[in-house]
């Protein structure tokens, strides 16, 4: 080979090894896919709210969800009838029967009947008193509640429409006037439970003055 040709193969040596001899920090990397064994990412810290699980999938035992925010309107009465139910009895649905029992002066069970074509709802305790007439005040002391052991127990009664019914037990202490200055009433009147407009019977009994007690209502039950 002459001299000339030994020249270019050399220059031509040197320009491939120029462009492969570049520095590797020169020439960009793949990042890679994985930390490095032993190291790992930190997580961001998520606070916990008060008796809120910290293991997921679920609630710890003893432990329960944080409360959800409240609107800031009031509790719902629990005598309330639920939603889409019969609503609460008006007095002007109701009649008021005579019902069953001893002569006046003992144990009577008497009814609310539902006079509309609505069903509707009674739940507790009637306001009963006597009276002289319907627009007559109250002589002597109201009925107490009897909330005993032995009593019914508060519920919900749903009277059907057109006639549904429901009954509950007004009791009177009639040897109790021998010990008293009786007076004599015409009238029983009776307030359906949550209603400020009253009911009507003709009742001719005696009753003791205030502040002496002898009449006890209990809870309405089905009749």
């Amino acid at each position: 080979m002459g001299i000339k040709s030994l020249v270019v193969v050399a220059l031509a040596a040197g320009v491939v090894l120029t462009a492969t001899g570049c520095d590797p920090s020169d020439t960009p990397k793949p990042l890679p896919t994985t930390a490095p064994a032993g190291q790992t990412t930190p997580a961001t810290a998520q606070p916990t709210q008060p008796g809120q699980d910290t293991q997921p999938g679920g609630n710890s035992p003893g432990t329960t969800d944080a409360p959800a925010p409240t609107t800031g309107a009031p509790a719902g009465d629990p005598a309330t009838p639920a939603p889409g139910g019969p609503e609460k009895c008006k007095t002007s649905q109701l009649i008021l029967d005579k019902g069953y029992g001893g002569q006046i002066g003992g144990t009577w069970f008497l009814k609310f009947i539902n006079k509309s074509s609505t069903p509707c709802v009674l739940e507790g305790f009637p306001g009963v008193s006597q009276t002289n007439g319907p627009q007559g005040d109250p002589v002597g002391e109201p009925a107490d509640r009897d909330k005993g052991p032995q009593a019914p127990q508060v519920t919900p009664v749903t009277l059907t429409a057109n006639g549904g019914a429901a009954k509950f037990e007004f009791i009177s202490y009639p040897k109790q006037v021998n010990a008293c200055d009786a007076l004599r009433t015409n009238t029983l009147r009776v307030y359906p439970p949550d209603n400020t407009e009253s009911l009507t019977l003709p009742w001719d009994n005696l009753i003791c003055p205030s502040p002496q007690r002898m009449l006890l209502v209990r809870a309405i039950t089905p009749a």
